[in-house]
């Protein structure tokens, strides 16, 4: 069993431990099939990786195990754990686009980046691109490599910074049709975080622990708080935030109607820890108060 894991700061030592060659210090286009020294490990880099798997097979990813198929897009931020599931050590056909944080430090793609949520997701929730897709994204790849291939000039890091806007601009379009192909599923979702939301309102969790925060919903539902929070946005037009918030101003509108608790017991028992933190909530939603909805009634 492995439990070695290699850490691998920078670009360079990437490709010097894999023998790739590195176009830029802080990006690289890596074609897999260059990698002639990739072992069966598991690994953990200061950099990103955006992999393009070109054959099916598994990989490790966070410590688990998941198969990919042809058309495969992973997204691995820096720290996460990840490497090959395979027992042989052997050249693979996929592509890699790896580059650095400080790439992008200050740039104007900087402030962008908080859109690009498919970095914190699972590797279960991988991009499957269609075929149409793939060309794309393989076009992608291969236009900033030949860029990096390119003696640096003063529109150098321009150039590379629109690709990867474009890249990643695009990924948000094919996660937008991967979301709608899933509509069904996804309604599933909801009914299923309603359900976590009642199966809490009804244990001594809001006493103990305060209001249902959206990674404890994820984690329910087996799922990455961005990519569970993705898919309530797309399915509901409410975040997964607001959503737990209007959960919670009904069970205090039934609490209110059915009870004879003051205001601030109520608060108490949906696991607010100021009753005016319930007065903002509920107000923010209906427009009204805890007070002035019990004296409407």
């Amino acid at each position: 069993m492995i439990t070695e894991i290699i850490r691998l700061n920078s670009i360079s030592d990437f490709c010097e431990r894999y023998g790739a060659k590195v176009q830029h210090p802080l990006i690289t286009v890596v074609e897999g099939r260059d990698l002639v020294n990739m072992k069966h490990e598991l690994r953990s880099c200061g950099f990103y990786c955006v992999m393009l798997k070109a054959q099916t097979g598994t990989m490790t990813y966070g410590l688990s195990r998941y198969e990919y198929g042809d058309g495969t897009l992973a997204f691995i931020a820096p720290d996460q754990i990840f490497g090959k599931s395979t027992d042989k050590d052997e050249p693979v056909n996929n592509k890699l686009l790896l580059f650095h944080p400080s790439l992008v430090h200050d740039s104007e793609l900087a402030p962008k980046f908080k859109y690009y949520s498919f970095f914190s997701y699972e590797s279960n929730q991988a991009l499957h691109l269609m075929p149409e897709e793939k060309i794309v994204v393989e076009s992608l790849f291969e236009g900033l490599a030949m860029e990096l291939e390119r003696s640096i000039d003063s529109c150098s890091r321009s150039i590379i910074l629109s690709f990867l806007e474009l890249l990643f601009n695009y990924c948000m379009r094919f996660y937008e049709r991967q979301f709608k192909g899933e509509e069904r599923p996804n309604n599933q979702l909801i009914d299923r975080f309603n359900k976590v939301l009642d199966d809490y309102f009804n244990s001594s969790l809001p006493q103990e622990k305060g209001l249902p925060s959206v990674a404890y919903c994820a984690q329910q539902l087996s799922l990455s708080p961005n990519y569970f929070g993705d898919l309530v946005k797309r399915t509901t037009g409410h975040t997964a935030k607001e959503h737990i918030h209007m959960a919670v101003v009904e069970r205090v509108k039934t609490l209110i109607i059915n009870s004879k608790q003051s205001i601030s017991e109520i608060a108490y028992t949906v696991g607010f820890k100021y009753p005016h933190h319930l007065s903002r909530v509920f107000r923010h939603v209906t427009g009204i108060t805890p007070i002035e909805f019990r004296t409407r009634r």
